[in-house]
Order: structure tokens, then sequence, then C-alpha cells
């Protein structure tokens, strides 16, 4: 994907964002945090993003974590739980929603 970003770098501003839309259109389609954002905007974070995946049952955040990352939810299931009462979820994260 480095060589994709550096080719798409070098490319005329106007047909770098017609092509990174393009490129990353399953990143950013089904989140809502994109959604009224301009172009220019999504096709600037859409290469910087890095997809990161997790296991069943696996902690993203703990309490008291310092949170200097933004989730997207892109696929699966998450919530937000309680440890001190055994894991009961509190609030569903929805595909296309954000976090962190």
């Amino acid at each position: 994907m480095m060589e994709i970003n550096k080719f798409v770098d070098e490319l005329p501003h106007k047909l770098k964002i017609e092509v990174s839309l393009y490129i990353y259109e399953e990143r950013y389609r089904n989140i809502i945090f994109f959604q009224g954002k301009s172009p220019s905007f999504i096709s600037w974070l859409c290469p910087l993003l890095q997809p990161q995946i997790f296991g069943d049952k696996q902690y993203i955040y703990l309490e008291g974590d310092e949170i200097s990352t933004i989730c997207f939810m892109i696929s699966g299931n998450a919530q937000f739980v309680l440890p001190a009462f055994e894991n009961v979820g509190y609030i569903d994260i929805k595909i296309g929603n954000v976090f962190g």
C-alpha cells in the first residue's frame, strides 16, 4: 500500500483526490464520521488509517488508559464493558461508529 500512496502523491491535486476516493472507498463509505466531509479531507485522511484486528473477548482499551488513537468500526462487534461486573456490556459500538 505504501507504493500506491507514493504514486498517488505524485498526481495532480484534483486527480489525486479522485484516485484516493476510489482506492479507499471501502474504508470510508460506511463510517459516519466521514459523512459530510469534503473529498479533500477524506482523501488526505484515509491513507493514514491503519487497520487493526482484535480477537474475540479482547480489550481494545482499559479503564485509565491514555487514549491517543481514534478507531472506526468497519466490521465485527464491540462494546463498552464493565470489567468489575463480569464484563457486562453497556454500550454497543456499531459498524460505522467512531470511538477512542
